[in-house]
């Protein structure tokens, strides 16, 4: 698990109060967190290092360590919606769910459950070709197992993801699409209401052609992710597995990058927004300025403020 930052809890916790209030100017900024890469954004390195915070359950969603999730209830009575999310790390272990507890806090702070999904990588045994998609599809249908216990109300479930993990995001609000004779077919999944997109790898050839390499961004983990077969030589996996080429699956979708993201940059989530507009799909892509890949899931970064103002009245529709 990653390493803890002194002092950074209660400045998380601070900045989620600060941004829920929808306070305007530059945020404050714990003095644990700092921002090291030479163009002043933060780093894979130090977004892995967050410090991570207590979950009210960790529950298994089958037996392998590495099938669980975090949830957090908010205060209140009555059925609580539901965010699952989903991180990033290039679909392989060089980040796990940790990362993403502070958009999870914030969440929950603002009234919702949020579902903070673990899943085996294309890396780990199990999480190849098509293990990642089976476990991000059963992490979800075992809400139906919790909802009862834990007071959530299925009807409005919404999916966050970020980079890769904004993939699985999109592509789980997709799979009622998925035809049964696919590998990743599922008979009854549970549907979303909404997805939200940060830097999310929508579309597999698109990032593939790009050719980012892994010091920037995930290489040929598309290639990985596939089975080790690159995205143009295996059409029939892409299908199944690439939002852009699975039916408009009826889910609005929000999707943000940041301006200076190098590792999923604006071009991604432009061109896909428009393919799927024009596919009679409904959605909206906002570039958000003087961010790179990790500040649209920081809450101590000015990023974070725009982020909240165009996230929160469009989850606000699945509450309704």
């Amino acid at each position: 698990m990653s390493p803890l930052r002194a002092g950074a809890r209660a400045g998380l916790l601070a900045l989620v109060a600060w941004s829920l209030a929808g306070c305007g100017g530059p945020p404050p900024s714990p003095a644990s967190v700092s921002a090291a890469s030479p163009d002043g954004y933060i780093t894979a390195e130090e977004a892995v290092g967050w410090e991570e915070f207590p979950a009210d359950a960790v529950l298994s969603y089958g037996p392998d360590d590495r099938q669980v999730a975090e949830l957090r209830t908010p205060d209140g009575d009555g059925s609580h919606p539901v965010a699952v999310i989903l991180h990033g790390g290039c679909w392989t272990s060089r980040a796990d769910q940790g990362y993403m507890d502070a958009v999870a806090v914030a969440l929950t702070e603002a009234g919702w459950a949020t579902w903070n999904l673990e899943f085996r990588s294309i890396d780990e045994e199990g999480g190849a070709w098509p293990g990642i998609f089976r476990d991000v599809g059963a992490g979800i249908d075992h809400l139906r197992e919790v909802a009862d216990l834990h007071r959530l109300d299925l009807d409005r479930v919404a999916a966050v993801g970020h980079s890769s993990g904004g993939h699985l995001a999109l592509w789980a609000a997709a799979r009622h699409r998925i035809p049964s004779g696919s590998v990743l077919h599922t008979p009854d999944p549970l549907r979303l209401r909404a997805v939200v997109g940060l830097a999310a790898m929508a579309d597999l050839e698109h990032y593939h052609a790009l050719g980012i390499d892994w010091d920037d961004g995930c290489g040929d983990a598309a290639t990985q992710l596939l089975g080790w077969v690159p995205p143009p030589d295996a059409p029939e996996r892409v299908a199944q597995a690439s939002p852009s080429a699975l039916p408009p699956s009826g889910v609005p979708q929000l999707l943000l990058t940041g301006a200076d993201d190098r590792a999923v940059p604006p071009t991604i989530g432009e061109t896909y927004a428009a393919q799927a507009r024009a596919a009679g799909a409904e959605v909206e892509h906002h570039i958000v300025d003087r961010a790179a890949h990790f500040e649209l899931v920081a809450p101590w970064t000015g990023a974070w403020a725009t982020v909240w103002r165009l996230v929160e009245p469009f989850l606000q529709e699945v509450r309704r």
